[in-house]
């Protein structure tokens, strides 16, 4: 596993679309910053909330990782790459957890740095600022890594699939949100269902809603985690099926 995720490591310093996953989260990061900046005196983002707000919220930045998962697998399947690394005994499932590890760690990072940058630069102006609810920011940290997880791991699940870069991001982005695509066409057809047991967006927490009421968490994280466990297992199975040496 450690040789694979060096691998990887080394694929994406290589790879151009990384740089410009970095590019994406340093714009995001600056917009960040310019929108505090032009917050009245009277409505203070200190330190601690601008590192959470840009840490747990950013979505633009995730989809960027996820087409980086999709067009990293497409480049080893059209090169050959993954016939060498499956061919020489690496296990299928290893290799599936390796990418999924290693692209979830990439993004974590280069969020957390983004979030101290901005945190830092709202500290000089506001203040460090304090956590309250320290239970409630601890979990929306862990849930946090958990949809990270999932997003990559869906990305990834689709390439595999479709073994296109097109197809495979259309369905990672479709797939999180087959409970609202059947709400739309139920309604359509006029009849009312609700699926938001089902929607991770509304089980995401979000440091407006900090408090200490903690039992939001409960079904956040089933959620992602029987989601996290039908993508892991599906993709692997897929993987195991497809003849690859």
């Amino acid at each position: 596993m450690k040789n694979l995720i060096l691998g990887h490591i080394y694929f994406l310093k290589k790879d151009h679309f990384f740089y410009g996953c970095i590019a994406i989260a340093l714009i995001m990061l600056i917009i960040s910053i310019r929108v505090s900046s032009f917050l009245p005196i009277e409505i203070p983002v200190t330190g601690v909330d601008s590192f959470f707000n840009l840490f747990l919220n950013d979505e633009t930045i995730i989809y960027a990782f996820m087409l980086l998962t999709v067009n990293m697998v497409s480049e080893t399947y059209q090169s050959g790459v993954i016939k060498n690394i499956i061919g020489k005994g690496t296990g299928k499932e290893k290799y599936y957890l390796s990418i999924v590890l290693t692209i979830s760690l990439a993004f974590l990072l280069i969020t957390m740095i983004s979030g101290i940058i901005a945190g830092t630069i709202a500290f000089y102006k506001f203040g460090l600022g304090t956590i309250m609810y320290p239970a409630y920011y601890i979990l929306a940290i862990i849930a946090r890594i958990l949809f990270v997880v999932a997003s990559i791991s869906f990305s990834l699940t689709t390439i595999i699939f479709t073994k296109n870069t097109i197809y495979g991001m259309v369905l990672a982005l479709i797939i999180p949100n087959i409970p609202q695509i059947i709400e739309t066409i139920f309604n359509i057809i006029k009849i009312n269902i609700n699926l938001d047991l089902f929607k991770i967006s509304n089980h995401m927490p979000t440091i407006q809603n900090a408090s200490t009421d903690i039992s939001p968490f409960l079904p956040c994280f089933i959620l992602l985690i029987v989601y996290i466990a039908l993508s892991t297992i599906i993709g692997i199975y897929l993987l195991k099926k497809q003849d690859i040496k």
